[in-house]
């Protein structure tokens, strides 16, 4: 989820914004059974973690929580000691030939949820193969930006939503 300029949150990470409806959580079930391995930083962990595995979201949405929920999920984080969610190896910091073996192992999609700062880490080593970014048709102004500096793509597909979110997928150019 981003906003049309850029912010993938908004002013101490609201994320309020993220325009979801029906149509929104079909394809989020489809596009969670393509995760194998799911990487996130402390904050976006912190949030997924605090959420997913509750009773309620269980009960409500039970098709992403499972996925969420059983897949295995590394954390990215200096600060903490350990990773109570289910299946999550914690790292303090990114090693590139793992990651890469990862990548060749794996017959699932490694996905970055959120996790800004991860993701422009992972762009400037090279790690990202392609880049699905759910525009939402509003413009926050300030927030947290998901890229930092110049960052050439190729466009692979588009969709467009009902709801007026689009679905741009790029690999790096």
């Amino acid at each position: 989820m981003v906003s049309v300029d850029g912010f993938f949150a908004g002013v101490d990470g609201d994320i309020s914004w993220h325009n979801t409806d029906a149509e929104f959580g079909e394809f989020a079930n489809k596009q969670t059974a393509q995760f194998g391995t799911m990487i996130f930083g402390r904050v976006t962990y912190d949030v997924m973690a605090g959420y997913w595995p509750t009773e309620a979201v269980v009960k409500n949405d039970p098709i992403v929580a499972a996925a969420m929920n059983n897949a295995n999920k590394i954390v990215y984080s200096k600060t903490m000691s350990q990773a109570g969610w289910q299946n999550t190896l914690l790292r303090k910091e990114i090693n590139v030939d793992e990651i890469k073996k990862l990548k060749t192992e794996s017959q699932k999609n490694i996905s970055v949820f959120g996790s800004g700062q991860i993701v422009r880490q992972f762009a400037k080593l090279g790690l990202v193969d392609e880049y699905r970014l759910m525009i939402n048709p509003i413009v926050l102004g300030s927030g947290k930006p998901l890229f930092d500096g110049c960052l050439k793509l190729k466009l692979l597909s588009n969709r467009e939503f009902k709801n007026g979110n689009v679905l741009l997928c790029y690999e790096p150019a």
